[in-house]
């Protein structure tokens, strides 16, 4: 019928990474790589001066460690939270918050 192939293209839809998930991915892979340039740094420079090689992998861990930002996962979270809470003011039900950024970066939506 004309309703289950709809059903069946609709279902058969593939779910891309959003714009939001990106930017995100891009944020960490930079925070990563700096954290890692930093350790690596200042794992050569203690081991250069004399320090002892394990001293010198615990300031490695150290500083990567200190890089994480850990309050990155909850400000994101809040963030989408609230906005979706005032979109569900407006009548309008969002059950993945990464949808939100997507809905939000709507410009025109057509319907028939």
């Amino acid at each position: 019928t004309v309703m289950g192939r709809i059903a069946g293209l609709a279902s058969g839809l593939e779910t891309g990474e959003t714009p939001i998930a990106k930017e995100i991915s891009h944020f960490i892979h930079i925070i990563t790589g700096v954290a890692v340039f930093l350790g690596v740094t200042f794992f050569v420079i203690a081991f250069i001066l004399g320090y002892h090689w394990l001293d010198a992998v615990v300031f490695l861990i150290g500083i990567i460690v200190a890089n994480v930002p850990e309050g990155l996962l909850a400000t994101v979270t809040v963030c989408l939270t609230l906005t979706a809470k005032r979109m569900a003011a407006k009548n309008c039900l969002v059950k993945n918050l990464e949808a939100v950024e997507t809905l939000g970066s709507t410009s025109t939506i057509c319907s028939d």
